[in-house]
């Protein structure tokens, strides 16, 4: 009998072919997940997680201290949390275990959210970005697949997970509002009860006081960084045109416009795809590794194509190949292109059962 290429086959390609990228262009990356590592080995040695991550480095990892002045870590305490196990390793181990466990998290969702090839396809230079960068956005991937996938036998479950996601990462907080909306009210419950019991966990084994500290340095990480070329955000956009805009009220007011012609989509008991890009859009910080999410939704060729293009862009402007400034249209527009297109298709009346793949 012939061999015959299934979706599973298909989606590990793609899947391998992101990791031979990622680990070929592993020493070019400045490493997001540095922050992380720095924190819980801090933590280790006795010292405040939140203490500046130059002088947490200076004690572990002195050569990189200087790439990262003046700041300390920018994630929640739970980041740290999960950090601590890679930083009983020395740096470049725990670095290539975190980009392992990733990837693996990054191939469990695919096959559980039955994500199309065309579509992983589509979306893997992101992942490539993230993997080399070392965020959370894998773990996110995963955890809000198993959250689709498990809501239908229990919407607890999703509240659950997207609690989690929460507490990892702020902006999937959003993902409450369609859980209420389309009548998951234990599900929220079960989020905040999670959200809750998360940050309790990580003030007594972090110590008392670290979510207070990350809370604080959330609007000077924000402030230090919606400008920046990178940010994909419709804050920096705004921003743009009218520098002195307050990033918390730009972000309400834009979040608000586009959650209004989606309500209707919401009430029929879509939560997630619906919100998808809008959470992807209106986070003060959204970088063009978020974007490797939009994949959980079937995407149309015209989405597919821009993700790809601005994909490539994005990867060449990582590697040096081509500057960033100059350029920075030719990176953003094809994303904002595929994010408001996304986001139109997902506010007109759901056609059929087959048009959204996350409900």
């Amino acid at each position: 009998m012939a061999f015959k290429l299934t979706d599973v086959h298909l989606r590990f390609l793609v899947a391998a072919g992101a990791l031979a990228v990622a680990l070929t262009l592993f020493p070019q990356f400045k490493p997001d997940f540095v922050q992380d590592y720095a924190a819980a080995r801090g933590w280790i040695d006795g010292r405040d997680p939140n203490d500046p991550t130059d002088e947490l480095l200076a004690e572990c990892c002195a050569a990189l201290a200087s790439d990262y002045p003046d700041m300390q870590t920018a994630h929640p305490p739970l980041a740290t949390l999960l950090a601590i196990p890679f930083a009983l390793l020395d740096w470049q181990a725990a670095r290539l275990a975190w980009l392992l466990v990733s990837w693996a998290a990054i191939v469990a969702a695919w096959h559980s959210a039955r994500v199309r090839p065309a579509d992983c396809a589509a979306t893997a230079i992101f992942w490539v970005l993230a993997l080399g960068l070392g965020t959370h956005e894998p773990l996110l991937l995963l955890l809000l697949a198993l959250a689709w996938r498990l809501d239908g036998r229990d919407q607890r479950w999703a509240g659950a997970l997207v609690g989690v996601s929460a507490a990892l990462k702020a902006y999937p907080a959003l993902l409450l509002v369609g859980l209420w909306l389309s009548g998951r009210r234990r599900a929220v419950i079960v989020a905040l009860a999670v959200i809750a019991s998360v940050t309790l966990l990580c003030e007594v084994v972090l110590g008392l006081g670290v979510t207070r500290d990350w809370l604080a340095y959330v609007p000077i990480n924000t402030a230090r960084y919606v400008d920046a070329v990178g940010n994909l955000s419709l804050v920096r956009l705004v921003r743009s045109f009218a520098p002195g805009a307050e990033s918390t009220l730009i972000a309400l007011v834009a979040g608000g416009v586009l959650l209004l012609p989606l309500i209707p989509r919401l009430r029929e008991g879509g939560w997630f795809a619906p919100l998808l890009p809008v959470m992807l859009l209106i986070s003060p910080l959204s970088w063009r590794h978020y974007m490797g999410l939009t994949a959980l939704t079937p995407l149309t060729w015209i989405e597919q194509i821009a993700l790809f293009v601005a994909g490539v862009v994005a990867l060449l402007i990582g590697m040096n190949v081509i500057p960033p400034d100059n350029l920075a249209p030719a990176a953003q527009g094809p994303l904002l292109l595929a994010l408001l297109l996304l986001w139109r298709r997902m506010a007109q009346p759901k056609q059929s059962a087959n048009d959204v793949r996350l409900s």
